[in-house]
């Protein structure tokens, strides 16, 4: 994906989420713990931020216990659509649970890293919103929000070139960094330099290799030359559909890589809030930047607390020991209406769950068992059981919301007749187990996804039925999340290869250029996100001729061919696009859901009474 997609854990997503508006980049929505481990960063007093303590967090344990048994989702990933509709209504309370001045909100994620360069988790990319600076925000229209730079460049501005090769950005005068360092045009060139660094552990660099130099004529002005015309360049380049913000030059530059360095787990950025401490496994906490260009925020503190079960998070809503839960999961709808004191939104999005399907597996290789898969799988009972109606069965991947959607491509509804003609045709037979067999090779691989998602665990169940049901032998293998979506470099399972099928969601952009990273020949980790380990030259030449204009009329045909190709070979099996869920205090003020890949492209307007 040309821009590349946040991966999702299915609780609730995978920011391998796509990002967009502006070229897709899919991020993995991460979730679980790390080791336990505090970083040595100064100590402060976690009360005065309302924090809870262990045995309080012991008593949230048991009420859950004596309350709460049901499935919760793990899936819902970054970016909501525009056109939020509150559906749960605003319940009253007899007395505040708030404190003024203060967010607390959860999820089941933890970040790998501080630095924003060294993962792709959709996750991450909220907290960069709070700690770091991209040129531009996404706002909850989709439009743009200047932020480092003052205008989008565009031909009629003079920000691109007649021959579309060269970008002009005028940055923002008067920025500082958080430490108090000014922040200058030599920021955004010591960033495109790492970012092209092979000596640095990215998980892609897509789009960012069209950058052939960079130009720096003062303190304020950024020329970009590329080495093409490149479709997605204002999208992806230091913008939120492009994964990474600006970092400070004077802090890191010194090193031959940044792949382990302090800034990792005590970062300084440009944005609205300071980054405090991060202990592992527990919370990550952040204070209003008095630095900040727009002056200092209205909220003096957030906590971010890590709790890897949904359904505990769940009971800390209950009794009010968080604020907010963004992206909560949809198998727990039907209970949000119980919740006292909070607002409950759901709105469309771009994030598409789905199941892929490695194509270093030779079992996955035939087109005949993928799409035989794709048949098997009852997908309309998936989102009506578990996701309780909430998320809309797909069928390409691209959202219905995008300006490049195909709503031609072939469909896959349910048909195990179909799944198990199309098997017999490809040389499979039943073996004395009912399990097909073919040359002596039973049909059989694993399933895996983030663990402790109950959506995502309850999904699996049912594909490993519905497959079962044709012959097919499913066995469940899920991993924590931060092992799931880790960097090839560390092992991490989808990038390395290391699965069989996966289970999780992208979280696209309103760009459909994510889709280049994540499906073209050229992209396989660790060069880009193409974890199918999939080539297909037709797919491939569609998403490079969708590159080469920034005209959308003439980029989307290709963007049409693209998609039809991928529904063809069925190499990523897609069942639903999801509309988010967002749950907040009645007393937090400012937010407004995004259609793009965070919801925190404002947070220097939120507040808590």
């Amino acid at each position: 994906m040309d821009q590349p997609r946040f991966a999702a854990a299915h609780r609730h997503g995978d920011r391998r989420v796509r990002l967009w508006p502006h070229r897709a980049q899919r991020r993995p929505l991460v979730l679980g713990r790390s080791d336990p481990g505090n970083f040595p960063v100064p100590q402060r007093d976690s009360t005065q931020y309302g924090w809870v303590d262990n045995d309080r967090c012991a008593r949230t344990d048991q009420l859950l216990n004596k309350r709460l048994v049901v499935l919760l989702l793990l899936a819902s990933l970054a970016a909501a659509a525009s056109g939020c509709t509150k559906v749960g209504l605003q319940t009253s309370q007899s007395k505040s649970y708030t404190i003024p001045g203060t967010l607390r909100y959860a999820d089941i994620q933890e970040p790998n890293s501080m630095n924003p360069l060294l993962r792709l988790e959709a996750v991450s990319t909220d907290i960069d919103m709070f700690i770091y600076g991209f040129f531009f925000n996404l706002d909850d229209k989709a439009n743009y929000v200047p932020e480092l730079a003052l205008e989008v460049p565009t031909y009629q501005n003079g920000g691109i070139s007649k021959d579309g090769l060269t970008l002009t950005y005028h940055l923002r005068p008067n920025v500082k960094w958080s430490d108090g360092y000014p922040f200058t045009s030599h920021d955004v060139a010591f960033t495109v330099s790492a970012i092209l660094n092979k000596a640095n552990n990215l998980q892609s660099r897509s789009g960012w290799d069209n950058i052939d130099r960079v130009e720096t004529p003062d303190d304020h002005i950024v020329r970009l030359h590329l080495k093409k015309v490149y479709g997605a360049a204002v999208s992806t380049f230091f913008a939120e559909g492009g994964l990474y913000p600006v970092l400070p030059a004077h802090l890191l530059e010194k090193y031959h890589d940044i792949n382990r360095v302090a800034f990792n787990t005590h970062p300084v950025g440009t944005g609205p809030f300071k980054f405090v401490r991060w202990v592992r496994g527990d919370r990550i906490e952040f204070e209003a930047n008095p630095n900040y260009w727009r002056g200092r925020p209205k909220l003096q503190h957030i906590i971010y607390k890590i709790i890897p079960k949904d359904t505990t998070l769940f009971v800390q809503l209950q009794t009010h020991e968080i604020d907010a839960w963004f992206r909560a999961p949809s198998n727990l709808w039907t209970q949000y209406p119980q919740l006292q004191g909070y607002r409950v939104i759901k709105a469309p999005s771009y994030v598409y769950s789905h199941v892929d399907l490695n194509q270093k597996n030779p079992l996955l290789q035939d087109v005949s068992v993928r799409q035989a898969i794709n048949y098997a799988i009852d997908k309309q009972r998936i989102v009506r059981d578990i996701t309780h109606g909430v998320h809309v069965v797909g069928y390409s991947v691209e959202s219905p919301l995008s300006w490049a959607y195909n709503p031609n491509v072939k469909h896959y509804d349910f048909d195990p007749a179909k799944a198990r003609q199309l098997l017999a045709q490809a040389g499979w037979q039943p073996g004395p187990d009912g399990v097909l067999v073919k040359n002596g090779t039973r049909l059989s691989f694993n399933l895996s996804a983030v663990a402790g998602g109950s959506n995502g665990e309850a999904t699996e169940t049912l594909v490993q039925q519905n497959l079962r049901n044709v012959g097919i032998d499913v066995k469940i293998k899920n991993y924590p999340s931060n092992l799931f979506f880790a960097p090839m470099q560390e092992g991490g399972i989808l990038q390395a290869g290391h699965y069989d099928a996966a289970f999780f969601a992208w979280v696209a952009g309103a760009d459909p250029s994510g889709e280049d990273s994540i499906y073209s020949c050229d992209w396989f980790p660790p060069a880009g996100q193409n974890n199918l380990f999939w080539c297909d030259q037709k797919l491939t030449h569609a998403e490079k001729n969708a590159l080469a204009t920034y005209d959308e009329a003439q980029r989307k045909p290709w963007y049409w061919i693209a998609q039809s190709e991928i529904a063809e070979q069925s190499p990523t099996i897609i069942l639903y696009f999801q509309r988010q869920i967002f749950i907040t205090s009645n007393n937090f003020q400012g937010f407004r859901p995004a259609p793009a890949t965070t919801s925190n492209w404002n947070t220097w307007e939120w507040s808590m009474q």
